[in-house]
């Protein structure tokens, strides 16, 4: 991952973790409707995966019934979204949320400073 505009603030300790956010969940108030703890890191852009809106279960959003953003890897593609420093206390409703989602599809990365 590289990113562009991250704050001078000291990365993730014990009690907290990095999160990449695309979607809805670059807005801080979607965000802290479940993650009060949310705190902005950065912009970032993940490299080698693409945006699309849907997921291979084909689920739809109860709110406005239309297709779910999410990604997938696509070699020579990125997505742009932000990194949000959070509270390990809120992994649960992040998995809540996030359930459909194949584990297959979470993957490791670090953040390059410029």
């Amino acid at each position: 991952m590289a990113n562009s505009g991250c704050k001078d603030v000291p990365g993730p300790d014990e009690e907290s973790f990095l999160y990449f956010a695309y979607g809805s969940n670059l807005m801080t108030e979607r965000i802290h409707l479940r993650n009060p703890s949310a705190a902005f890191f950065c912009v970032a852009r993940l490299q080698d995966f693409k945006l699309d809106f849907g997921n291979s279960q084909g689920k739809t959003s109860q709110t406005w019934h239309g297709g779910i953003a999410t990604i997938f890897q696509s070699p020579g593609d990125e997505v742009w979204g932000v990194v949000w420093k959070m509270n390990k206390s809120n992994l649960n409703s992040l998995d809540e949320l996030f359930a459909w989602v194949q584990k297959k599809m979470v993957c490791h990365w670090s953040i390059e400073r410029s």
